[in-house]
Formats: C-alpha cells, sequence, structure tokens
C-alpha cells in the first residue's frame, strides 16, 4: 500500500503453495466447465429484460457518451510521464476515463447487441498489450516495472486483467479470435505465470499476498475471477481457488472480532465490496458448497454499513474515508438480498432499495451480481436495523453516539480511540465529531487527494493525516507519533490509546482515554480526555482534558470545520451550516485560552479552531462543551 510494503522471501523449501490434497479437495466441488458469475450476452431473455429498465437505458446513454473519447488512452509516455511526477492525477485520471469507457461499450453490447461498439472495444484491449506495465507509476517505487526488470501485480493491474476476463466472457465470440487470444496471453504473461512463480518458489512474493486490508481481498478476487474462466484444466482452476481459500483469511484479519474496518468507510466499500464479489464467485463455483458469508466473522463484516451510519446519510470520516460519502446501497444491503435459500434468514421486504445507485462507480462484477443473483432481480430492499443509541466497539475504541428516537434535535457525535498503526491511518487517537442531522460540524477532515507523498515516509506531512488536522491536543508543541517522516507501513502501533473508563445508558454516554502513549514528550506524565455525550434535552457533548507535567509545558487543543464559523463577544465560537447550528464553549481553570484559526492548506481546506494556554502548564484541565442552537 506504500513506503515500507516489501515483497516476501521464506527460507528454503516453503512456499504458499496449496497442498495437493486441498487442490484435488476443490477439484472436487468445481464443476468441469469454466465459470463466471455474469450471464453471456448470448442469453438474449436474460438481457433483454433490462433494455427498457433504467439500468440499460443509463449505459446504452453511456456508450453514447463515452465511446467517442477513444482518443485518450494510456500510454507508454503517460507511464513514464507519471513515474517521474509527484502526481498522480494524470495517470489515474486517463486510467478511470478508459475503464468507464470499457464498461460502457461492453454493458451497451450486451443490452443492445448492434456490434456499434466492437472494434472499439477490441481496440481498447488492443492498445494494452504495447504497455510496459499494467500497475500504477504510483505503485512502482523503484522503477523496475517502467524498466522491464520486474512484472509486479498491483491493484490496478488486476482489475485490468478481471476486466479483460468478463468482456471475454460477456461477449465471447462477437469478438475477435485475435483478440480472445491476446486476453489469454496477456493475462497468461503479465498475472498468471510471475503470481503462480513466485508463489510457489517463495521467493519474492507479492508483499500482498499476507496484508491483511483491501490490497490482498482486491487481488484474490481480480485473479480468481480470471482464472476460473480462462483457465481450461480442471485442476488449475482447482489450485487458484484452493490458494484463494487460503489467502482470503489474511483479508478476514482485516477485521476486528466486533465487524469493525479500522480503514474506514470509503475503504469498506472498496475492500469489502470485492471481498462479496470473490465469495458469490466461489460460492457459484463451487455450487454453494463454500459459502464464507455464512461466516461468523463475514456476517459482522457485512453488517459495518449499517453500523456506521451516525445518522441518515452520515457517515465518520476518519482515515482516508471521503469525507463526502455516498452509501453504497447494495453491499450494506447485500445479506438481504443475495440469492439465498437458507430457511433461517430472515430477510425484509418493507422498504425499497437502488442498488444501482451511483452505478458509474461500481465494479462491472457488482453491476452481474446485482442483475443476476438476487432474489427479486431489479428490485432491493434494506436489510432492517434498529440503531440503539450508542455503538461501542470496544476492539478499537470506536463510539457512535446517536440522539434519542424522539428527539427533537438531532445531534450525533463520535469518538475513536485504538492505536496510529492501523492502514490507512491518520494520527487521530482522541478525535470526535459532532453532527446535527446529516451535516458534519465538528469533524474528522477525511482523505487527502492521493500523491506519492500520501503513501511515502512523509505521509505525516499532510495536515489531513497528522494530528495538526485532526481535533486533539498538541503536547509541549509536539504533534502524536508517528511523526512527520516516520510513515511505514505498520509503523505507529506504539502510540496508543488505553480505555480507563466507559459507561453508557439511556441518557449518558461516557468514554475515558489515555492518550499519553500518543505524544513522545519526555515530561509528559499523563493526558487524559474524556468524552461525554448526554442526550437528554436538546442534547451536549463535553470533552475534557487532563494533563500533567513533570515541569512547565505548553497546551492546546482544537476543532475542526468545513462549515461557517463565527467568534462570539462571550469567546464562544458558533459553528452553522445552513439552518445547523452548534456552540463550542471552551475553558480551563488554569489560565487564559488564547483563541486563534487557520485555514489547513492542504488538497481539501478544512478551518483548524485552537485554543491554546496563554502561559505553560505544570497540570491543566481543558474543556469543550458543545451544544446545538
Amino acid at each position: 500500500m506504500g513506503f515500507g510494503d516489501h515483497n516476501l522471501n521464506l527460507p528454503d523449501g516453503e512456499n504458499f503453495a496449496p497442498s495437493e490434497a486441498k487442490v484435488k479437495a476443490m477439484a472436487e466441488l468445481l464443476s468441469a466447465e469454466p465459470f463466471h458469475l455474469g450471464v453471456p450476452s448470448s442469453n438474449r431473455p436474460a438481457w433483454d429484460r433490462w433494455k427498457d429498465h433504467a439500468v440499460g437505458r443509463y449505459w446504452i446513454d453511456q456508450a453514447l457518451k463515452k465511446g467517442p473519447e477513444y482518443t485518450k488512452r494510456l500510454s507508454n509516455e503517460l507511464i513514464i510521464e507519471s513515474s517521474q511526477s509527484e502526481s498522480r492525477t494524470a495517470y489515474d485520471g486517463t486510467n478511470t476515463k478508459v475503464r468507464e469507457r470499457l464498461v460502457a461499450m461492453t454493458m451497451a453490447e450486451c443490452i443492445e447487441p448492434t456490434g456499434k461498439y466492437l472494434a472499439q472495444i477490441e481496440a481498447e484491449i488492443g492498445a494494452f498489450a504495447g504497455l510496459i506495465t499494467w500497475i500504477s507509476p504510483a505503485h512502482d517505487f523503484h522503477g523496475l516495472n517502467v524498466s522491464g526488470k520486474s512484472i509486479d501485480i498491483d491493484l490496478y493491474s488486476v482489475q485490468w486483467a478481471q476486466l479483460f476476463t468478463t468482456v471475454d466472457f460477456l461477449l465471447a465470440n462477437r469478438l475477435s479470435d485475435a483478440t480472445r487470444v491476446l486476453i489469454r496471453e496477456q493475462i497468461e504473461q503479465r498475472i498468471f505465470a510471475p503470481y503462480r512463480q513466485r508463489i510457489e518458489s517463495g521467493q519474492d512474493i507479492y508483499w500482498w499476498v499476507t496484508c491483511n486490508h483491501n490490497w490482498n481481498t482486491v487481488c484474490l478476487n481480480c485473479i480468481l475471477v480470471c482464472a476460473l474462466y480462462l483457465k481450461e484444466d480442471l485442476h488449475e482452476r482447482a489450485w487458484y481457488l484452493a490458494l484463494t481459500d487460503d489467502l482470503i483469511e489474511y483479508s478476514n484479519s482485516g477485521f476486528e472480532k466486533s465487524g469493525f474496518y479500522t480503514e474506514g468507510m470509503s475503504y469498506w466499500g472498496y475492500g469489502f465490496g470485492n471481498y462479496v464479489i470473490v465469495s458469490e464467485l466461489v460460492r457459484g463455483a463451487t455450487n454453494g458448497q463454500i459459502n464464507w458469508l455464512k461466516g461468523p466473522l463475514q456476517s459482522k463484516m457485512a453488517l459495518y454499513g449499517l453500523r456506521m451510519e451516525v445518522q441518515e446519510g452520515l457517515f465518520p470520516t476518519f482515515a482516508d474515508s471521503l469525507f463526502a460519502l455516498t452509501p453504497i446501497n447494495w453491499l450494506t444491503h447485500w445479506l438481504n438480498n443475495r440469492t439465498d435459500d437458507d430457511p433461517e434468514r430472515n430477510r425484509t421486504t418493507d422498504e425499497e432499495i437502488d442498488p444501482f445507485h451511483d452505478q458509474e462507480k461500481q465494479n462491472i462484477l457488482s453491476l452481474m451480481l446485482n442483475m443476476f443473483h438476487t432474489v427479486d432481480g431489479q428490485k432491493a430492499y434494506k436489510l432492517q436495523y434498529g440503531y440503539p443509541g450508542h455503538e461501542w466497539f470496544d476492539d478499537v475504541q470506536f463510539l457512535i453516539c446517536r440522539p434519542s428516537k424522539d428527539a427533537k434535535v438531532k445531534m450525533a457525535a463520535t469518538f475513536k480511540g485504538g492505536h496510529n498503526g492501523v492502514n490507512h491511518n491518520h494520527n487521530d487517537l482522541g478525535t470526535f465529531t459532532v453532527a446535527i442531522d446529516n451535516k458534519h460540524l465538528l469533524c474528522d477532515p477525511g482523505s487527502e487527494t492521493y500523491t506519492l507523498r500520501t503513501f511515502s515516509p512523509k505521509r505525516y506531512h499532510g495536515d489531513l493525516l497528522n494530528s495538526f488536522g485532526h481535533p486533539v491536543p498538541i503536547v509541549a508543541g509536539q504533534l502524536q507519533v508517528p511523526a512527520k517522516d516516520e510513515h511505514t507501513a505498520g509503523y505507529g502501533s506504539h502510540a496508543y490509546a488505553t480505555v480507563l473508563e466507559e459507561s453508557f445508558s439511556e441518557d449518558l454516554d461516557r468514554v475515558v482515554l489515555d492518550l499519553t502513549k500518543a505524544y513522545e514528550v519526555e515530561s509528559l506524565i499523563s493526558l487524559k480526555r474524556a468524552f461525554v455525550y448526554d442526550r437528554s434535552n436538546q442534547g451536549q457533548v463535553e470533552v475534557t482534558d487532563e494533563v500533567a507535567f513533570t515541569q512547565p509545558e505548553t497546551f492546546e487543543t482544537a476543532l475542526i470545520t468545513y462549515a461557517d464559523w463565527t467568534l462570539n463577544d462571550d469567546g464562544s465560537v458558533t459553528i452553522s451550516d445552513g439552518d445547523k447550528a452548534v456552540k463550542a464553549i471552551v475553558s480551563s481553570d488554569q489560565g487564559e485560552l488564547e483563541f486563534s484559526h487557520c485555514i489547513i492548506e492542504e488538497s481539501t481546506t478544512p478551518t483548524r479552531l485552537s485554543w491554546k494556554l496563554r502561559e505553560p502548564v505544570q497540570q491543566a484541565r481543558v474543556k469543550i462543551s458543545v451544544h446545538p442552537l
């Protein structure tokens, strides 16, 4: 995922290849013919029912709009230029346009098989044969792929392989023999051969094979899609299935026992979205004999999207989550709509949803799932959930507080502990947010726009990622660790919070964290942060810091917002977005507080409101009180 992710070399004689016994067992579960989740375009009854549906009309329209843009393609010149640049924008933008165009034209040819786009589809695929690499230049840290010294596999290359495989399956012999041969040769050369060689040799194994985040899930999914369809030999297909069944355990370990995903909602949509696809792929290929989503952990993983909804349409923005997040309807409610004859499933059909919302952002395989692998076909329904007053994930120290169901003012809040070594980490121990209805008023700023800096040792130079951009203290002039030049994959778990108190009731939720280990300050004795959410009356949030030093030191606290704000005559601050507003009062018995503010000049520009004790202190208590207006 970034700097510090190194390929693996196992001791002599060791590798990750599945045992022959397991391969044989998997072969007995597979059918004699290759498998794919889609339905070939030659199956006209299956596809014709979508022609007059909004989904069919959408893709016909998208092909008309995007098809003429064929002049903008990935090229070796762009790859080389991007490999020498700090910016990912040019390459990623072109990559997205080509993918969207190819998906749109393929879907259009399935819905209306006129042949209008076949030549362009073949030209798009053919252009990839001449590329020096299919991986993103941002992932070619040492230039080994651009120079031709290595064939690495990354998120980009496997997703291209999966898309070409799916196009081949959907259009089949409507494509020329030359294009179909090229697809197989290129995927063999760029995916199958280097992957299997490294797995079986135990040397230079791709680092993502054992990582516990979205890379493992996405790469395993895409490679298995290719193998189960392109590999004609049953034993070979069984080998890839057995290997995936082994390695998916690393993805499982990326979820906590509670089902919490520390990468946040955006990457849950990406990572778990691929997890659902590969799960349904395996279930389909084995005729239901392997059904990962029935596991107790997977059931909790699937509920994460529901449980993270703070209020209607509002989600936490910690880690590299998008600040303005659109929920993924189909994924959030998949367990309620997947084809499943389990008699114990309590399926609900009370409230209809659109599983194709934001379909332009969906993986083509998620489209296949929702078109051909749901109970009601063209309809989907919400999975009912009670949304309790609080959700406390004790294994990661994350709290969601919701107002009472009859509250006149819907003020909600979140509070986060944990450690600073998680995937897509931000240095944010003790961060909290406050929202009214679906408006974040006091917030976590969310992800930055990715550059080469984002996953380099300089990750925490970014003020959206280090603790300066979060509503947490600056202690003796120091930000939370890891420091600005200390990022490397997996580093930072030595900076952690400890739960000192926790209590939850109908009216009051309270959690106290010890944040001492979040800072490397020699004179710091202790730093405690108490978070209290009071849902009685109109609601209130109080955050109180108690700090002690061996000698006088500076102490500062902050709030982060994208909303409008006003400093009032009494020293309080009003934060507002339209007709939603809160007042924040920051106070201390240990001396006068100096107010300051600044715009964080990064890819997004939240405002940092800060209060600093005018004089150094040996001990202090600083309280932030927030209530709705």
